[in-house]
């Protein structure tokens, strides 16, 4: 008896973990009708589809461009163009032996997926050919892509990007040819898109709302995990810089890439959080040419024992007593504290002090106690907002842990004198 109750909870913690995933694949998805909606630009990783559901949709000979020899193991999704784009896909599978390809289509109203069976509508794109284990078996559509259609057999991994415009729904068949497979990863790439409308912003006395005013710039804002460079889902919001704080522009919720007109000859504050990530805060400055340009924000995923720099924590020269830039930044530690109660941190402070510069053998106690003391400040300064002190611990380092060991330049010794924080629990 105990033995079953063991592992019927078993079973049923299990399912409840199974059950929990944001991109669970379910056998009723294998079939048009019940394709699953990509709502943002990243969808995955997902659990492995198993058959291709109550309906064969697609089948074709094997020189066929245009379908599969039989679906296999497949899943439908559909998603909306969120732009006039140039659209590029990328499809990642979890394990690399896996053999991945996949059929995209335009969406042709009402009785799409009974056009699909029927053969009354032929695909935009395609790519069937075996996967390259060369280039970890991904497959999809690059602008570096030349063909539009590829067979099966040896081939191509990607086909040519395509362009959409705002509005238009597209159905996405991936299919993997081999059984007991992992997931995937699906990446919807938009670039050179149309400059979407003016965002309103700032509250008026009337209770209206006031927009950008004056010349803009179109910056498209790309949210990436620092070390996989893979798409975020995040937060974000836009500050414009004044002589007197901020001035909050825009906010986006559960976004990894969007565009922001931003005023020419401003600098802006860019704040972004994201759930098992390090609050990021960056500033980026618009100069007086209105040419757009991108910015890629990497985000730091909370691991137990990874060290995160964080450079703009600064400090007056020779000082414990923290630059006014430092605000932003250990605001940003304070949320990703509060936001996350498990964490806990050690707080590690570093000095520059070049070897070979003269004297800095002799300062080696006082360049110890000043990393300890600016560890201290951030320490003391996480109490002071609510964070509590059994969650941190903090220690100096001196010179000993110099990025740049032998830096004569002042953005190489910026470098050394730096904190940076340790997870120790979440």
């Amino acid at each position: 008896m105990k033995f079953l109750v063991a592992g019927v909870l078993s079973l049923l913690v299990g399912f409840q973990v199974f059950s929990q995933n944001p991109y669970l694949i379910k056998p009723e998805n294998s079939d048009c009708t019940k394709a699953i909606e990509i709502k943002d630009t990243l969808f995955g990783p997902t659990n492995a589809p198993q058959g291709y559901g109550s309906v064969m949709e697609i089948t074709g000979d094997k020189s066929s461009l245009y379908a599969f020899e039989k679906e296999h193991n497949t899943v439908w999704y559909f998603f909306r163009a969120k732009n006039d784009c140039q659209l590029e896909i990328t499809i990642i599978p979890e394990k690399i032996n896996d053999d991945y390809d996949f059929i995209l289509f335009k969406y042709s109203g009402k009785t799409f997926c009974d056009d699909v069976v029927q053969k009354k509508i032929n695909p935009v794109r395609t790519c069937i050919s075996r996967n390259d284990k060369k280039n970890n078996s991904k497959t999809g559509l690059s602008k570096t892509a030349t063909d539009e259609f590829i067979h099966s057999g040896p081939g191509a991994s990607f086909a040519k990007n395509i362009d959409v415009k705002k509005g238009e729904v597209y159905y996405l068949c991936v299919d993997n040819v081999y059984p007991k497979g992992g997931g995937h990863t699906v990446i919807l790439h938009y670039s050179g898109c149309k400059p979407p409308p003016v965002l309103k912003t700032k509250t008026s006395k009337e209770g209206g709302t006031k927009p950008v005013v004056g010349k803009t710039t179109t910056v498209t804002i790309n949210i990436v995990d620092k070390d996989t460079h893979l798409p975020v889902k995040a937060n974000l919001k836009i500050f414009l810089k004044k002589q007197v704080g901020l001035e909050k522009l825009f906010s986006f919720d559960s976004i990894s890439t969007t565009q922001a007109k931003l005023p020419l000859n401003g600098i802006f504050n860019l704040k972004t959080e994201a759930a098992n990530y390090f609050d990021n805060v960056m500033d980026v400055k618009v100069n007086a040419t209105g040419q757009e340009f991108p910015v890629t924000i990497e985000l730091s995923r909370i691991k137990v024992g990874q060290n995160v720099i964080f450079e703009k924590i600064l400090f007056f020269g020779n000082s414990a007593q923290f630059l006014p830039e430092s605000k932003p930044v250990l605001q940003g530690l304070e949320t990703t504290l509060k936001r996350n109660p498990g964490l806990k941190i050690e707080i590690q402070g570093h000095v520059n002090c070049p070897l070979g510069t003269a004297d800095c053998g002799k300062l080696e106690e006082s360049n110890m106690q000043l990393s300890i003391n600016r560890a201290k400040a951030v320490y003391d300064y996480l109490v002071k907002v609510g964070i509590t002190a059994t969650r941190m611990t903090y220690k100096g380092f001196g010179n000993t842990k110099m990025i740049y060991p032998d830096a004569r330049s002042e953005e190489k010794m910026a470098k050394n004198r730096r904190v940076e924080i340790k997870v120790t629990a979440f």
